[in-house]
């Protein structure tokens, strides 16, 4: 069959309208043949650009960091006199008098080799702070993991990551700050330690330099000041009492919580048995106890036996014999040997070596001082324990004198601690800010009248006052000499809460006040020593201060390596602003009767409950701010005293203080002042509580 040849065409699809023809391609210039690859580059899935970001950061932080171990490395001190402990600081009051010449610490030591420790005590200390001593290197990275996780993820009290070679490095060489260029030093300085002394050596240094309290530095020293007998003579109870005390000396102190210082007793004598170094059996005849289902043959006597033994242990203890006790002025030397510290933190190197240190103190001042102390909290009595004193230059802010207790060897009332760094509540002490900002500010006069009247109590919240009474109006002076609480909130407010606290801290009070009525009343803590910092702007006509302790150190060689500027105060009031307050407070002392025979400015005060009770005075030339409380070494809850007021502390305390003193110049009335009597007409004599002693003010 022939085939059909006629053509077929294959079938188009219609096209749309005819696309104009495209322009002629220009050649690309050189910038955007780059571009493609540019774009890429950071154009591409998010998580590329992610890593990028990442890496940048990463690369920024290494680079900081090691510019921080950099600088860290290159101002550490050497360690080339480790063994010797920093040398020694003698401390000068203002007149070239030897206050103290002491070692490591703040106080004068012995010094044993290892071979002069018990072999109990060298093995206690090792499960007290550093079971792995022996194994590990200068830092231990599975303790550091651990406190991480105790103190951070599980919340828990805070667990120790330092090893003993870090401690050394700490306690010896760095200020005890938490800052991360501290901590990084001390790696630092732990390393090299650890590079180049044995350990038996390591460890015979750091026994040699750790705190035990009660003013003890050195295994020596707590060996006598606890026990009464050498480092070499300790037994396994009681260097198992001591090696327990440094991680918190005053927290764990045998003679005021005897009960915490067993408890880090058994921590040490269980980790003893944990290393090896003791049997079961042996830790069970000191404390049954520490090996529970082994010590079952103790049954229910378990616990019974145990008191036996502590109560044993404790008749043993020796009484403490401070090693303060031979520094003058003990408040004081710590006081400056932390502005030590302070003024040379980005140089600790040069607190390695014996250094002699001028100080503002006058050591004839500062015995009047605690002499006075001591004497008139035994004379106030009524729950009075414990007092205060600190004595201020208005000129310069130097500290003149320094009492933070009234015995610093007395742990029963925490003696050691300084209440003229601490935060109290200042009661009506705090007063005379008030009455100053309002008449700064044009809010009052000293003759405007105020009111101390039921109706602007209930005003106020129904503030009352210390004799529970109400006197009507008032001048705004006779409301501040008499101390009145209602007349002073209601000078608060008219000035200004927020006013008040600016001007107040302008004075030099650091602490944080706050913004209501009660302020005004001393309801806020401040610390003395800005308290008195705050009263000399008053005295020195209207400049402020900055306290200071310090004005020269030098080294053996005799370079200065600081020596104090002239202070700079700035003004905060003007003469005549300054004295509208002076003017008053000047008849403080003859209308509370406080037996102060100088011409003195003078403010007393009192916080709710007699927890505190304060008295400050000034002349031009200097202030004494003093306080009287109750303190306890075991307890640190606010426990009042009985009806004690701050003209007690006045009459008992700063009166014979400032009695004993030699002549000041006296005030001068800056030209321009306002004038007003202050005659009080017989206003509100207080009544009196069988001492003879005017009571009240605030």
């Amino acid at each position: 069959m022939a085939c059909d040849r006629r053509k077929y065409t294959v079938p188009t699809v219609a096209a749309g309208p005819e696309r104009p023809p495209s322009p002629a391609r220009t050649p690309a210039t050189p910038a955007q043949r780059l571009e493609p690859r540019v774009r890429g580059r950071f154009s591409g899935p998010p998580w590329r650009r992610v890593l990028s970001a990442v890496a940048v950061v990463a690369l920024l932080v290494c680079g900081a960091f090691g510019f921080v171990v950099a600088y860290a490395a290159f101002t550490l001190p050497s360690i080339d006199n480790l063994g010797a402990a920093t040398g020694s600081l003698r401390i000068l009051d203002r007149h070239g008098g030897l206050i103290a010449d002491v070692g490591f610490g703040a106080t004068p030591h012995d010094t044993v080799t290892l071979d002069q420790v018990s072999p109990a005590m060298r093995v206690a200390i090792l499960a007290a702070e550093d079971r792995q001593f022996y194994t590990e290197g200068a830092i231990n990275p599975g303790r550091i993991l651990k406190a991480l996780v105790v103190d951070v993820i599980l919340r828990r009290p805070a667990q120790g990551a330092s090893t003993i070679t870090e401690q050394l490095a700490r306690n010896v060489f760095l200020p005890q700050d938490k800052s991360v260029m501290r901590k990084l030093r001390e790696a630092l300085l732990a390393d090299q330690i650890d590079q180049r002394y044995p350990k038996p050596q390591i460890l015979e240094m750091y026994l040699n330099a750790i705190y035990f309290g009660h003013g003890a530095y050195g295994v020596e020293d707590a060996a006598e000041t606890y026990f009464g007998v050498h480092a070499n003579a300790l037994t396994l109870p009681q260097a198992a009492l001591i090696a327990g005390l440094p991680q918190a000396p005053s927290a764990s102190d045998p003679y005021v919580n005897p009960q915490g210082a067993f408890a880090r007793m058994h921590y040490v004598l269980d980790g003893m048995v944990t290393m090896g170094a003791i049997t079961p059996a042996t830790a069970a005849a000191i404390d049954p106890l520490i090996c529970g289902d082994m010590c079952a043959r103790f049954g229910p006597a378990a616990s019974a036996v145990q008191v036996r033994h502590q109560q044993t242990l404790l008749r043993s203890l020796h009484d403490s014999r401070s090693a303060q006790a031979g520094v003058q002025a003990p408040h004081f030397v710590a006081y400056v040997r932390n502005q030590l510290a302070d003024l040379f933190k980005d140089d600790p190197q040069a607190l390695s070596g014996t250094l002699t240190v001028r100080t503002t103190l006058d050591l004839g001042i500062q015995r009047q001082a605690q002499s006075a102390v001591a004497r008139g909290v035994a004379t106030i009595g009524r729950n009075a324990n414990n007092g205060a004193l600190l004595m201020l230059d208005t000129h310069t802010g130097g500290i003149l004198a320094m009492v933070g207790s009234a015995d610093y060897n007395n742990a029963s009332i925490a003696g050691e601690f300084n209440v003229a760094t601490a935060l109290r509540r200042p009661g009506s002490s705090f007063k005379p800010y008030v009455y100053e900002q309002a008449l700064r500010e044009g809010a009052i006069t000293m003759s405007s009248i105020v009111d101390d009247t039921p109706r602007e109590s209930r005003s106020l919240n129904g503030v009352q006052d210390w004799d529970g009474n109400f006197m009507g109006q008032m001048p705004a002076w006779q409301a501040l000499l008499l101390s009145r609480n209602v007349p002073t909130e209601q000078v608060m407010e008219k000035a200004g809460p927020e006013n008040v606290i600016r001007f107040a801290h302008s004075l030099g009070i650091a602490s944080t006040l706050a913004d209501n009525a009660s302020t005004a009343i001393g309801s806020s803590a401040v610390r003395m020593l800005d308290h008195a910092a705050a009263y000399a702007a008053f005295a020195d006509g209207g400049s402020a201060v900055q306290p200071s302790s310090i004005t020269r150190v030098a080294n053996p060689a005799g370079a200065v390596l600081y020596n104090a500027s002239p202070p700079m105060g700035s003004t905060v009031m003007t003469p005549q602003q300054a004295y509208g307050v002076t003017g008053v407070l000047r008849q403080y002392n003859r209308q509370w009767h406080d037996g102060i025979t100088r011409d003195v400015a003078s403010k007393s005060g009192t916080t709710d409950n007699f927890t505190d009770a304060w008295f400050m005075a000034y002349t031009p030339d200097w202030v004494v701010a003093t306080w009287a409380g109750h303190t306890s070494g075991s307890d640190p809850a606010e426990v009042g005293m009985n009806a004690v007021y701050g003209n007690d502390v006045g009459m008992d305390i700063a009166a014979p203080f400032i009695n004993g003193l030699s002549a000041s110049a006296g005030f001068t009335v800056p030209p321009g002042s306002p004038s007003y009597s202050t005659s009080t007409s017989g206003g509100a004599p207080p009544s009196e509580h069988g001492k003879g002693h005017k009571h009240g003010g605030g």
